[in-house]
């Protein structure tokens, strides 16, 4: 890409526009938090997508690359802090969730899933990533993204009845 400001900021105003919606998909998918949550981790992905704008190869997979790690450095940070007696105040689900039908339960139960697990199952079943792609993405090797997709995918069929993910069985 040429060095021109104007172009820069074009072909990334273009890919923005273009993608922002499936990108907020993904985060909101990956994070199990709220849209606020994923318009926060889309936000900071693009800022740092700007000022490497001319460098980077694949955008998409930038992008997205940057949200899974974002998330995974939000959820240790939230692991580390202590613990209370009382419990906080748990957030308003998420009003759009419901509209998603019989798909919201599938939805709900992806969101309850630990975060790496999550981030897992989201790339490798929504985005369509191969093991290679993941393992890069959540910066691990690729054996053990196959044991991460594994373990996500057992929990989701305990969380999850099994006639409503085939829709077929008895």
């Amino acid at each position: 890409m040429p060095d021109d400001g104007t172009n820069h900021d074009a072909a990334f105003t273009d890919f923005v526009r273009t993608r922002q919606v499936a990108l907020i998909r993904f985060a909101w998918l990956g994070s199990g938090g709220s849209r606020a949550q994923a318009e926060d981790l889309v936000q900071e992905a693009l800022t740092r997508l700007y000022g490497r704008w001319s460098r980077v190869d694949d955008p998409e997979a930038y992008t997205r690359t940057t949200i899974a790690r974002l998330n995974i450095s939000v959820w240790r940070k939230l692991r580390r802090e202590r613990l209370h007696d009382t419990p906080v105040e748990r957030a308003a689900m998420d009003e759009r969730l419901e509209a998603l039908g019989p798909d919201a339960a599938l939805v709900r139960a992806v969101r309850a899933l630990p975060a790496r697990q999550r981030l897992a199952i989201v790339l490798r079943y929504w985005c369509d990533d191969d093991d290679a792609r993941i393992a890069e993405t959540l910066g691990c090797a690729e054996a053990t993204v196959r044991s991460t997709v594994r373990r996500g995918l057992l929990r989701l069929r305990e969380r999850w009845p099994h006639d409503s993910m085939t829709g077929s069985q008895p």
